[in-house]
């Protein structure tokens, strides 16, 4: 009886320990871009196959982006709180609320296209398959965003 439950647990041990180096092999990659000081451009360069020099070539673009990102998101962020204000301040539309809602309309239009031309631009660093691949995906992440409706949000 002893030598059974001897058996069973280093077979127990054994499974384990083999799982455990499975998942540890299978997952090397994804876990080596984690731990990468931008994960998010070590897993473009590995998902589209870029070569280092276009991932050279791809990393400014990256940069820019981000700051010229940030600048429009502070912009964005800045509108929304004067509408937030003035909406809340108003019994009624005023001429001010609909500067102020079609200065953010034009802020989102600006963003969006602010992303599709650094999407094309690094489309156009990649060989023209992986490029093709790529605004495929971006369209598909961009067109498929979950949008939180207001009544959903109630509920």
């Amino acid at each position: 009886m002893k030598r059974i439950a001897t058996i069973l647990s280093l077979g127990l041990v054994l499974g384990m320990l083999g799982g455990l180096g499975v998942y540890l092999a299978r997952t090397a990659p994804e876990r080596a871009m984690l731990c990468c000081q931008k994960p998010e451009q070590a897993w473009l360069q590995h998902e589209f196959k870029l070569t280092d020099a276009q991932f050279a070539r791809v990393r400014p673009l990256d940069v820019k982006y981000q700051a010229d990102c940030m600048q429009l998101c502070n912009q964005i962020n800045a509108t929304n709180a004067l509408l937030r204000q003035q909406f809340t301040n108003q019994s009624a539309p005023t001429p001010e609320l609909r500067q102020l809602l079609a200065r953010a309309a034009q802020l989102r239009a600006q963003c969006q296209l602010h992303m599709m031309e650094y999407c094309y631009a690094v489309s156009r660093e990649m060989s023209p398959d992986e490029g093709r691949r790529y605004l495929q995906w971006v369209c598909d992440q961009a067109l498929t965003m979950p949008r939180e409706t207001p009544m959903a949000s109630s509920k």
